[in-house]
């Protein structure tokens, strides 16, 4: 099968350069902003920073450690990235978080490659900016976290696939496969096996609805397995040979065991995932029935002159279901779903705008004043109604958040009316751009989770010989932030397999060995939550302790002054 695309890259075309200098400008400055202002969120971001650190610090690339117990849960890409990160950059939140904002950068840049070679340059610049402005998409470009980067990969592998395939057999198709097959292994080096599950299960869906099995011989299969093996095969051989409990837990347990029952937690019900795409696809959710309506061929018979977006389609609708039926949920699982929802929402609205099709965009326009009216009430009633670390900042921000959103989106919603499409649209992106970043910039005034402030109180009087002991806990961020292992009382979770392998009793603790610690010449700190920090005073009121420092939601004590 041989489609000719509608727009084929001209190399001498200096509008490519321009377009993609614009979105680098415009999306990297809304990636980029802010990067090392607020603490990392938990337990995520605490996690995988702390495992890169660990992986600098010891010069072990191989095995992963948190907390120098070995982490198996996920493989080694992100990991690597991060130590080059950590290596280029320091030590700091900008630079572990540096990697996911280049990640979603060449996300955007890639989806407007592809759109405007499959459609047109406008539908290619509307696809870039629908997805960089998409809530869920620009909170984890600015998260330490896997979903991006594997989302990008996955994107990368499918892109290449499906431009790959715009030409004859030969040369450009067989470098477009190949870096398909590589984009997969990196896929898998992120996170495990649905770095490849995806694009096989979509491209073999897409090619048994169009009826073209003859396609799966012309796309250089062996020589595309031979690629992702070589990428994606090393590291997994190396690190089973050097950890014999690898296998069962990564492939086993991490994969199979993880998606069919509800033993490693996460459990969600099935419709978890709409209310989250609803969410995290704002502003444009407002527009997306119409363009899933419009992709949608109106016949049977009809289906090979909507090829494009019928893959499009298959792509979000699979890893939805996919998903969906897991039991194991958490919110960014469902962020490689978004790319393709950017280029269809981005078709319907050049399609809309240059047909003078009006009445779906006014539609989609009232929509979205209505939902900004009642996130800018929630952004401005939240902070009342709930205990923050520094509630006045937040509801400055707030407050300033949900002016822009309701002007924005009124004006937007006007010009609409007045059937000027692109104003409407392009107010929108702006004002998407300015309540991301305004509302975010709220964030360390919110966040109640954060270890950082107690971690900032104990590194000036923190000795080599001094214990730090997360109490009944364990605080995800805070090794990070002390850059040494911690103490761990009665809590295994993640860490549990780890511990089976290697012995740990010198940091994993129970309330024997705390207290005959708690009693000795040594200067001890712990970190309790609040809560467990009343329940401390109340059982053990004889104890003798002291406060060092408190959050809104933890405490730092020590056995000695």
């Amino acid at each position: 099968m041989y489609m000719q695309p509608a727009q084929l890259p001209n190399h001498h075309d200096k509008s490519w350069l321009k377009d993609i200098f614009f979105l680098s400008c415009i999306l990297g400055s809304l990636f980029f902003i802010m990067l090392g202002a607020r603490s990392l969120f938990v337990p995520d971001e605490g996690r995988y920073a702390e495992i890169a650190r660990e992986m600098v610090a010891s010069g072990n690339y191989v095995t992963p450690y948190l907390n120098e117990i070995k982490y198996f849960e996920k493989p080694v890409l992100f990991y690597w990235l991060e130590a080059a990160a950590i290596h280029l950059g320091g030590l700091n939140l900008w630079a572990i978080r540096s990697v996911n904002a280049l990640l979603a950068l060449l996300g955007c840049i890639l989806t407007y490659c592809t759109a405007r070679t499959l459609y047109n340059r406008t539908t290619g610049l509307l696809s870039a900016l629908i997805l960089g402005t998409s809530t869920l998409y620009f909170v984890m470009t600015h998260m330490v976290s896997l979903d991006l980067p594997v989302t990008i990969f996955i994107s990368m592998t499918l892109f290449a696939f499906i431009l790959g395939i715009q030409h004859p057999p030969g040369h450009t198709r067989r470098l477009f496969l190949w870096t398909a097959s590589i984009a997969a292994a990196c896929a898998v080096l992120t996170k495990g096996l649905i770095g490849i599950v995806f694009p096989i299960m979509i491209i073999t869906t897409w090619i048994a609805l169009m009826g073209e099995w003859r396609l799966l011989s012309k796309l250089y299969i062996p020589s595309c397995l031979l690629i992702f093996l070589l990428v994606a095969a090393p590291w997994h051989i190396l690190v089973g040979q050097r950890n014999p409990e690898f296998f069962y837990f990564y492939f086993i347990k991490q994969h199979f065991l993880r998606y069919t029952t509800m033993k490693v937690g996460h459990y969600q019900p099935a419709w978890f995932f709409i209310p989250n795409v609803i969410i995290g696809f704002f502003p444009w959710i407002v527009f997306l029935p119409q363009a899933l309506s419009k992709a949608l061929p109106s016949t049977w018979h009809l289906r090979r002159n909507n090829k494009l977006e019928i893959f499009f389609l298959i792509w979000a609708m699979l890893i939805f279901i996919f998903f969906s039926f897991s039991k194991s949920k958490l919110i960014p699982y469902i962020l490689p779903i978004f790319p393709p929802l950017a280029i269809l929402t981005a078709r319907y609205l050049q399609q809309a705008a240059f047909n003078k099709l009006f009445s779906g965009i006014k539609t989609g326009f009232t929509c979205l004043l209505g939902i900004s009216t009642i996130i800018a009430i929630a952004c401005v009633l939240f902070p009342h109604y709930t205990l923050l670390p520094d509630p006045k900042t937040a509801a400055l921000y707030l407050a300033v958040a949900a002016v822009i959103l309701l002007t924005g989106n009124s004006f937007a919603c006007f010009y609409s009316y007045r059937r000027h499409v692109y104003k409407a649209i392009i107010i929108t992106i702006v004002t998407a751009w300015l309540f991301l970043v305004v509302s975010f910039s709220a964030m360390p005034s919110i966040d109640t989770r954060t270890i950082k402030p107690l971690a900032e109180i104990l590194n000036p009087i923190l000795t080599q010989q001094d214990e730090v002991i997360t109490y009944n806990q364990y605080f995800q961020d805070l090794p990070f932030y002390l850059q040494r292992r911690v103490t761990i009382l009665n809590w295994k979770n993640e860490l549990k397999y780890g511990m089976q392998h290697q012995d740990t009793r010198e940091w994993m603790i129970d309330d024997k060995t705390f207290w005959e610690r708690w009693h000795s010449n040594k200067r001890m700190f712990a970190i309790l939550g609040k809560k467990e920090y009343q329940s401390f005073i109340v059982h053990y009121a004889d104890e003798k302790h002291y406060l060092i420092g408190e959050t809104v939601s933890n405490v730092l004590i020590s056995n000695k002054q």
